[in-house]
């Protein structure tokens, strides 16, 4: 049965290449780029706002807390989005995977922003789009048309390009010391980038609320149990500023359930690369606050990467045709 949302206007479902009257057509649906968007936009403002509380409390309690308060978001979509509670001993382990490779991201990632400058690490957190693309492509079998892989690659260096601050990289380099914080951010980018197309394949095979869980409640409990181990505590509760990491978990919440309305309701293969790649976008608002409220100059380096980021997205929404 074809999925109501499937047939709204303006909503492609078409996949892959195929002819009509002769002509050779590539369709890639607009309805995980729409959604992509709003993760971008919700993932990007959560970043900026995650900055100042990664510096008070510090990179482990960030994604303590933040998982916790999104895990209770997340809830609220099960109540009409559709979800398989029945699971295999195979898919039981593969959610728990999923628990520790989105703990193990959200951990590094703001670790990296809590010891590194935001316009340094962010572009290397923000490049997990090229492992999860490839992770899709290559063991997901995720099915992309060339022209779509092309584009997503415009989009990736776009993504890379925005938000890196070639002066302040300099600067570094002249200094003879390793950037601050990217080795958590690389670390952040190769867990994300698993993290992401195994919660979109959770989502394929469960729906909605086990992966969800799993992303959130489950990398949560990962954390709080791995703590004494690794010798990091979930501190005081007094300290901690609630109203910012409140405002994170929502968008958290938010962003998650585009994720995964994207995989569930699109009948397009390669929902998860794209859902993925736009996921990574989520950069450029970022980089937009910090223009806009923090009042950091823009480098050549920025306008090139946002011309290609709207390039490849622009690309992409021409093959929805």
């Amino acid at each position: 049965m074809v999925n109501p949302l499937l047939q709204t206007p303006g909503i492609t479902a078409g996949v892959g290449i195929h002819k009509n009257s002769g002509q050779r057509q590539i369709h890639v649906t607009v309805f995980p780029i729409l959604l992509g968007l709003l993760l971008a936009f919700c993932f990007g403002t959560s970043d900026y706002l995650s900055k100042g509380v990664a510096g008070r409390i510090g990179g482990y309690r960030t994604a303590l807390w933040m998982l916790t308060l999104s895990a209770v978001g997340v809830l609220f979509p099960s109540l009409v989005l559709e979800s398989k509670l029945a699971v295999t001993p195979f898919m039981f382990l593969f959610l728990l995977f999923v628990s520790v490779m989105t703990f193990l991201s959200f951990n590094f990632m703001y670790r990296a922003y809590d010891v590194g400058a935001l316009s340094l690490t962010s572009p290397v957190v923000n490049s997990y789009p090229i492992f999860s693309v490839l992770l899709s492509v290559f063991v997901l079998e995720a099915v992309l048309p060339a022209l779509a892989i092309l584009a997503l690659a415009i989009s990736i260096v776009g993504i890379i390009l925005v938000s890196t601050s070639l002066s302040a990289l300099r600067n570094r380099m002249s200094l003879g010391d390793f950037t601050p914080g990217i080795r958590d951010a690389f670390l952040c980018a190769l867990f994300l980038g698993i993290a992401f197309p195994s919660f979109g394949y959770a989502s394929e095979k469960l729906g909605y609320l086990l992966p969800a869980i799993s992303a959130r409640a489950g990398a949560a409990a990962i954390g709080f149990l791995a703590s004494k181990p690794l010798r990091q505590g979930a501190g005081s509760v007094k300290d901690i500023p609630w109203r910012r990491l409140l405002a994170m978990g929502v968008l958290e919440s938010i962003g998650v359930a585009s994720f995964s309305i994207g995989v569930i309701y699109s009948s397009y293969s390669g929902s998860i690369p794209i859902l993925s790649t736009f996921g990574g976008m989520s950069v450029v608002f970022t980089v937009l606050y910090a223009i806009i409220l923090l009042k950091e100059r823009v480098e050549i380096n920025h306008v090139l990467g946002i011309a290609m980021i709207v390039v490849g997205v622009a690309t992409l929404l021409y093959l929805t045709g």
